[in-house]
Order: C-alpha cells, then sequence, then structure tokens
C-alpha cells in the first residue's frame, strides 16, 4: 500500500489493487469508455462523447464544432471568449436524448 493513498480510501479495494502506477496514480483507469461522434441537433455541431454514469460526460470539441455551434457563436458575439463558454444547452439535451435512446451508452467505472 502506498502512503499517498489514505487508508479509509481504499478498505474496499481488493488486496493488491493499490500499488505504484505509473504517472503517480493510484491505480489504473478501469474505465470502458467508448467515444461516440454525437451531433447538436440545434446546429448540427459533432463533438466525441462519453458517458461514464448518469452525471458523468465527457465531451471532446474539435475546432469545427466550436465555430459551428450557434451557442458559442451567440457568446461569442457578446464578447465571452469561446474557452471560457462551460457548456452549450442545445448540445447538452442533444447529449442527454443519445443517451436515452441508447445512441450514447452509459459505462460507469
Amino acid at each position: 500500500m502506498t502512503d499517498a493513498v489514505p487508508e479509509s480510501a481504499v478498505r474496499d479495494w481488493p488486496d493488491g489493487a493499490v500499488r505504484d502506477w505509473p504517472d503517480g496514480a493510484a491505480r489504473p483507469d478501469e474505465r470502458q469508455s467508448r467515444y461516440c461522434p454525437v451531433e447538436c441537433a440545434e446546429c448540427g455541431a459533432v463533438v466525441l462523447a462519453a458517458k461514464f454514469s448518469v452525471q458523468h460526460t465527457s465531451v471532446q470539441w474539435d475546432a469545427a464544432a466550436v465555430r459551428r455551434c450557434a451557442e458559442f457563436a451567440r457568446r461569442a458575439a457578446m464578447g465571452e471568449q469561446t474557452p471560457l463558454i462551460e457548456r452549450c444547452d442545445a448540445l447538452r439535451a442533444s447529449l442527454e436524448e443519445a443517451a436515452l435512446e441508447g445512441r450514447l451508452p452509459v459505462a460507469p467505472p
């Protein structure tokens, strides 16, 4: 057991689950994620997304999706910088719909 991980944080892990992993990780990343393309129903921007739980969605934007996003364009026109815009509500709704329809599977860790 490493000193970096408190005993209380690992008491339910099986023996040998905690060891010195590369890059200082307490344990390897075992998530079975599959990034899927999801298209925004409002503007057609396409991002790659993976869901690790109902609450946790990872979204990968590329430059083309940022340029196409209608909400980002509206907010940028009002003077906001796109890197500081937390999310697009229309895309969020499209991600939720994709998850409900099974096009964006939930793959918990």
